[in-house]
């Protein structure tokens, strides 16, 4: 067995057998993990409160080369969600952004840009950022950084650069030009100002700026597209996101 020791933020827990769990985490080096910590679920278990989702953690594992789910041996934490979780939008989105990494979060590929992006719009929540400031942000970015997202500097039909108002063809599944927008849908410029805002600052900067509601919306609804298109199902979380944040 090799032994490994990093830095981690927990996805998601499930039970197993009796007394254990199922952990999904997720590591800068390695990507997303699967570990059982065994006796996780007893009264007096030594993980304590480490493993609830989103708290980021310095895991210890044992990792046998043909097992895909390593054994877990020790788990210190760093930094807890719990404060968040006083805050039900919050901790709904919260959920949520668990839920969107786990499902483009690839097993044993190097995760640097996701983990960060992750660990960095968690503290955003857990600095008192608006939810929804933060959930669209992390919508864009996970898209961008799973190869999902369309340009939004060049035509997806013929590669020439985007001016304004920027154009939205469903067809095309991207951004177009002037010249290829026969059945485009004009994206006002207030929308497009805060895609161009996501691209360029780090969260808790975005979450700081002054957004209307319905721009955050449509920002979402785009992300929306493109991630239902690209997955062909929605996220078991997201309806239960759009009943809570407004």
């Amino acid at each position: 067995m090799r032994p490994q020791r990093t830095k981690a933020i927990i996805l998601h827990t499930f039970p197993a057998r009796e007394r254990d769990k199922l952990v999904v985490f997720l590591t800068p080096d390695h990507g997303k993990v699967k570990g059982y910590a065994y006796g996780a679920r007893s009264m007096r278990t030594r993980f304590g409160a480490s493993l609830e989702p989103l708290a980021k953690v310095r895991i210890g594992y044992l990792e046998r080369e043909a097992d895909e789910v390593v054994r877990i041996e020790s788990v210190d934490l760093i930094r807890s969600l719990f404060p968040a979780q006083q805050n039900l939008a919050a901790s709904v989105a919260a959920s949520y952004l668990a839920e969107t990494v786990d499902t483009f979060a690839q097993s044993g590929d190097p995760a640097e840009l996701i983990y960060r992006l992750l660990d960095r719009t968690t503290e955003a929540l857990l600095d008192g950022a608006v939810p929804l400031r933060v959930v669209a942000y992390a919508e864009i970015w996970i898209l961008r950084l799973a190869g999902v997202l369309p340009s939004l500097r060049n035509c997806n039909a013929c590669d020439e650069p985007l001016g304004r108002p920027l154009r939205f063809d469903s067809q095309a599944h991207g951004f177009v030009c002037a010249n290829c927008a026969a059945n485009a849908q004009v994206i006002a410029n207030d929308v497009a100002e805060v895609l161009d805002a996501i691209m360029k600052m780090p969260v808790d900067e975005f979450a700081r700026r002054d957004i209307a509601g319905d721009v955050l919306i449509e920002v979402r609804s785009l992300a929306a597209f493109f991630r239902r298109n690209f997955l062909g199902h929605e996220l078991k979380s997201f309806e239960m996101l759009a009943g809570l944040i407004t």
